[in-house]
């Protein structure tokens, strides 16, 4: 669930759908055989890093010219906006080159998108760190709100890399952010090439379901091989009854950076620290927060500890019901272990409620989820979608689809949707801004393109691909970032789609997560795979919203822990044993003891993957969610009356417009967290 900063501009998403429904129409082959696909994805060796270089040279030339004008023969048209078309045109050159670090199957290709993605991090510190380009712009004068906007937000980003600096220290700093990006980009790769299995005799996977098991890869001696992802984690933590395979794999899984990624983070928490001194923060976490909604620590810690004071009941609450229910069957229990908690929350969210993820996975087959979710967002936000199809497309299953306006039937944008694990393959889901959106100099609009990459059940053992119910809320808070990106219609393409405030950017999606709570919704989404006319049982959807509230204190305190341990990683002032804190404070906070040899942060890629000092954005976004949810009619959450409303105001104003100002026009009234805190039973 995290948008992806490809580029110099923030990034996207990505989805898959199956037959055509009122919301989505079918292309056929014929429409596109003639025509190239949007994104290519097949390069001859070393062709990729060709062009990527060349990607590099070019606008360097380009940046160095506009640098270049005449005092007195600059403008805004051949300065600044000179200055965007060219970031623009870099942007959409690069980030298909570097998608293919998180798609391609062909391993070379993959590792040139990874050194693609490394050069553009480089470029992207040296141009924001070119003092010629900075006094070029500086001085410059709007000629008008929109050009006013983009003036400041582009020379803040010159300014939060150090241009007030003198050049000894801008110099230095440059040197420490090209150390950064190059220790986020192998974090990254690392995580990506990661392969950890854990090898499991049938007695030690006893409660995984036969479809699961059957479809498992069998070692040389006859044992089980166990693919550390976290798609597997939810089968495997839920469901195995062995508490010692359940370490196992919990361990497996925190630990897939290894020794390498625990480094590069402490590294870069140094290097963050000594940037932070030198533009005159006191810590990376004052620095990275003063262009966001919180706008300095202070209020970002004093938001985690509110939450923290009125959670830390409900989160205790829930714990002691977990240690009773594992009683039952382990009387001379007297703790919970980290590994427990998923296992026997689902475990007693089955006994208490008769719910079976298996019995609801044949009700939620992918091709019915997705095919109803564009039929609500269709109904909702005034567009429909159209499968192109044969497509060119990087894998096989993945989907390309057009977005059209319903009143003008215009075309507004393109997205693929790619669901389904594959070797090497980015391992959660995201969001990738692939083209992006801006208006263009004959006042026509580019059309912005993105791509849903997710890792959902694979279709096994003659069945389709089944869903569980978090995987349905899943896909519709990704799907909610794709109409941010492809419905904007922001002037500047920097400021274009979800390149918002990071502590804003969660909470349209995350506001769409309530619409699969709703019964009228769910009977769209569902459909029984062996039948799709056989809707979601009646009682079987009443006890699944009955069981919505179960265990929330457990969720929400592990996302006020990531969101705390990212604060206090980027509040130290000296280097830090990032997994001795994560262990201190998740002892404090969950309540529990750590796991031994644990080292979460070199498997924790939000860090390095733009979301430093940003984690409390997830918590922070889920308040105004909740508040923009208030503002729909619960009796029909497909209203177009308010949801054309939210496209207008949110998705296609992006950063045009400060999010708390959005938020106003849209609510009417100042934003509050009466709303969030209501929805987890929380005075």
């Amino acid at each position: 669930m995290r948008i992806h900063k490809i580029t110099l501009v923030m990034g996207a998403l990505a989805m898959s759908s199956g037959c055509a429904t009122d919301a989505v129409n079918t292309k056929p082959d014929a429409a596109i055989d003639s025509n190239p696909p949007l994104i290519r994805y097949q390069y001859p060796p070393k062709e990729l890093t060709r062009l990527c270089n060349q990607a590099v040279e070019r606008t360097e030339a380009s940046l160095t010219a506009i640098a270049a004008i005449p005092t007195a023969k600059r403008s805004m048209d051949n300065t600044l906006l000179a200055f965007e078309r060219t970031l623009v045109e870099f942007s959409d050159t690069t980030s298909p080159l570097t998608f293919m670090k998180a798609v391609s199957t062909e391993p070379g290709l993959s590792a040139e998108g990874a050194e693609c993605d490394e050069k553009v991090s480089q470029f992207s510190v040296k141009t924001f760190t070119r003092r010629d380009l900075y006094n070029a712009i500086k001085d410059l004068k709007a000629r008008g709100k929109d050009e006013a906007r983009l003036l400041f937000k582009t020379k803040q980003a010159f300014e939060q890399s150090g241009l007030k600096l003198d050049d000894a220290h801008l110099a230095e700093v440059k040197e420490l952010q090209t150390q950064l990006a190059l220790k986020s980009a192998q974090f990254g790769t690392n995580l990506n090439n990661d392969k950890s299995t854990v090898l499991l005799s049938a007695q030690e996977i006893e409660g995984l379901p036969k479809d699961y098991v059957a479809d498992l890869v069998r070692g040389p001696k006859g044992e089980y091989v166990v693919n550390v992802r976290e798609s597997d984690a939810d089968m495997v933590l839920k469901n195995v009854s062995n508490s010692e395979t359940r370490r196992r794999f919990s361990l497996a899984l925190v630990n897939r950076g290894g020794d390498a990624n625990v480094k590069l983070l402490e590294d870069a928490i140094v290097l963050r620290e000594k940037i932070a001194l030198i533009l005159g923060y006191p810590t990376w976490a004052d620095y990275r927060t003063e262009d966001r909604m919180a706008k300095n620590k202070k209020n970002v810690l004093d938001f985690l500890n509110n939450v923290r004071s009125k959670l830390s009941v409900r989160n205790r609450r829930d714990l002691a019901k977990l240690l009773a229910f594992k009683k039952e069957s382990f009387p001379q229990a007297t703790k919970l272990d980290p590994w427990d908690v998923s296992y026997y929350s689902y475990q007693l969210k089955k006994r208490d409620f008769q719910l079976d993820n298996e019995q609801i996975r044949e009700y939620f087959p992918a091709d019915v989820v997705v095919n109803g979710l564009f039929e609500v967002y269709s109904k909702m936000l005034g567009i429909h979608f159209t499968e192109i199809g044969g497509a060119k497309v990087w894998a096989q299953g993945v989907k390309l689809y057009e977005i059209h306006d319903n009143s003008s039937g215009t075309l507004i944008g393109h997205f693929y949707t790619d669901l389904f694990p594959r070797p090497g393959k980015y391992g959660h889901a995201a969001a990738f801004t692939l083209l992006q959106g801006y208006e263009l100099p004959d006042g026509k609009y580019s059309m912005p393109v993105s791509s849903i990459v997710a890792n959902l059940n694979p279709p096994m053992n003659g069945k389709p691909s089944l869903l569980n119910h978090d995987d349905v809320e899943t896909i519709f808070h990704e799907f909610g970032h794709i109409m941010h990106q492809t419905l904007t219609r922001a002037k500047y393409a920097s400021l274009s789609g979800s390149s918002v405030a990071q502590d804003f950017v969660e909470a349209p999606s995350q506001m769409l997560e309530n619409w699969v709570w709703s019964p009228k919704i769910l009977n769209i989404l569902s459909g029984h795979y062996l039948d799709h006319s056989k809707k979601l049982p009646a009682d079987l959807l009443q006890r699944m919203i009955a069981a919505r509230d179960f265990n929330q204190g457990v969720f929400y305190t592990k996302q006020l822990l990531y969101g705390l341990y990212d604060m206090e990683l980027h509040s130290q002032t000296k280097p830090v044993d990032s997994s001795k804190l994560y262990s201190d404070l998740y002892a404090k906070i969950v309540g529990l003891e750590p796991m031994r040899d644990m080292h979460f942060g070199g498997s924790f890629g939000h860090l390095m993957g733009g979301y430093d000092s940003g984690y409390y954005g997830y918590l922070w976004s889920k308040v105004y969610a909740e508040d923009m949810f208030s503002r729909f009619p619960k009796e029909d959450l497909t209203s177009p009356k308010v949801g054309v409303l939210y496209r207008k105001t949110i998705l296609e104003r992006g950063n045009m417009v400060e999010a708390a100002d959005l938020l106003k026009e849209f609510l009417g009234r100042e934003p509050n967290s009466k709303a969030f805190f209501k929805s987890l039973h929380i005075q």
